[in-house]
């Protein structure tokens, strides 16, 4: 609804209560202009003017020389009139094969929710981004996607107001996980537990700065600090084809290097599992003789037997500081650059996938 401030606006107001109400109802005619001047006590002129405003907002339509009518759909219209006007494009842009994760769709729900009125928010499907959020002339995209540094930043030239989410950057804007510190945080759990022989599984990623990368750097910088031994295996496309036959393959050249293997941590959720289910093949108990560790914490791994300990970052907080960054954009002057830049910190959900060695008794 527009901010009323003269006389027109008064008059227009008093007409869209009356005829919200019911005193004059769709189809039916309104007073002559003289007298709604006399009914609201203003000129002619100002009713007129109203009037004007009305027929263009399609509240009101007249018939000369008959008359001025309340339109048939005038309810509808004085209703969407009364919502808060949109005043910024939003595009939630992500590749299609991401959109059914558990993650995802909680982040999208808490974004969603807590956007502020007159924001308008879309879904974009696509695996690349050089034409993202065009098509809804998006103020804002919030861009998910392992993109080139190159494509980036070509999107960020294009777009008013680019953020990443999933992904940190050293110069655009971004809200994501903070994947180093959980790789960490995986590591100083195994240790924590007494395992001192350490393999890390998980897959390549797209580069050094992508999730699996740094979450596979915070595990090595741990074990490094703590002096203890760490075997690694980078799962490659084709592997991740066939994960189970890949994963096997790859528990077996673990143990076969370290015998006194006793801890995987993985880099996905799905890794983790196929490592608890290729240990039940093996006959061998998780956790008595290998321990889990997973990343993500999806909405299944607590039922997994054994239910896995996993990392967790928030989605909704990710969701929650996406959204606040709508209404600094709106409190800015136009081509007034908006910065976020936050890396969540995660955190470990436990459960029982892992043994704690510190706590078996001594003989």
């Amino acid at each position: 609804m527009k901010k009323i401030t003269g006389k027109n606006d008064v008059c227009r107001e008093n007409l869209l209560s009356e005829i919200a109400i019911g005193v004059y109802r769709p189809g039916e005619r309104l007073p002559a202009e003289r007298e709604l001047s006399e009914s609201y006590q203003v000129s002619r002129s100002t009713v007129r003017a109203a009037l004007n405003e009305l027929e263009e907002q399609g509240v009101v339509c007249r018939r000369p020389p008959v008359g001025t009518f309340v339109s048939d759909d005038a309810l509808k219209r004085i209703d969407r009139l009364g919502r808060q006007p949109v005043r910024l494009h939003a595009c939630f842009a992500l590749p299609p094969g991401q959109i059914d994760k558990p993650f995802l769709q909680r982040l999208f729900l808490a974004l969603k929710n807590r956007l502020p009125e007159g924001v308008e928010l879309t879904v974009c499907l696509s695996d690349s981004c050089r034409d993202t959020g065009d098509g809804e002339k998006a103020d804002i995209v919030y861009l998910l996607g392992d993109y080139s540094n190159e494509e980036l930043l070509a999107a960020d030239a294009r777009i008013p107001h680019l953020v990443l989410w999933g992904k940190t950057h050293e110069t655009l804007n971004f809200v994501a996980c903070d994947d180093y510190l959980g790789g960490k945080l995986m590591a100083e759990a195994a240790l924590k537990a007494g395992h001192r022989h350490l393999a890390l599984l998980g897959p390549r990623g797209t580069g050094p700065d992508c999730e699996f990368s740094l979450r596979a750097a915070g595990i090595a910088d741990a074990c490094k600090a703590a002096g203890a031994q760490l075997l690694i295996h980078r799962v490659t496309l084709e592997e991740s084809l066939d994960l189970t036959a890949s994963t096997f393959f790859t528990m077996e050249n673990f143990l076969r290097a370290d015998p006194e293997l006793s801890m995987v941590l993985a880099l996905s959720d799905r890794e983790a599992i196929t490592v608890i289910d290729c240990c039940r093949r093996r006959n061998l108990s998780v956790p008595g003789e290998i321990s889990v560790i997973g990343y993500d914490d999806q909405c299944f791994v607590e039922s997994v037997s054994p239910p896995l300990t996993a990392i967790r970052c928030a989605a909704e907080e990710i969701g929650a500081r996406l959204a606040g960054f709508a209404p600094a954009v709106l409190d800015a002057e136009p081509g007034e650059p908006v910065r976020i830049r936050e890396a969540i910190r995660p955190f470990l959900v436990e459960r029982q996938s892992v043994r704690n060695l510190c706590d078996v008794a001594s003989p």
